[in-house]
């Protein structure tokens, strides 16, 4: 089956070799879950490293957990963690 995952920020030098811009459409085997084709590319699994959170996963435009099993066509997105700025008490 044929999927395609698209990388954001830091995590797009997870990219396969020759994938343009921050996407790829890569062949798989059935029953592969987010977690699996983490491992797959070589993304440490669970949490950002350089942070300790964990990362924003989304398939097909809905937000789910790295157990998820993909299927023909899918679209993966994956998100370092997202933060900045700090908050201030203004009074």
């Amino acid at each position: 089956m044929r999927i395609e995952v698209r990388l954001f920020a830091t995590l797009r030098r997870y990219l396969p070799p020759g994938s343009k811009g921050m996407s790829a459409r890569i062949d798989v085997e059935e029953g592969l879950t987010v977690s699996d084709l983490m491992a797959r590319l070589g993304i440490p699994q669970d949490r950002d490293p350089e942070s300790g959170t964990t990362y924003l996963i989304i398939v097909n435009g809905e937000q789910h957990d790295a157990q998820v099993t993909l299927h023909d066509g899918d679209c993966v997105s994956l998100y370092p963690p997202l933060a900045g700025g700090t908050c201030r008490d203004n009074s």
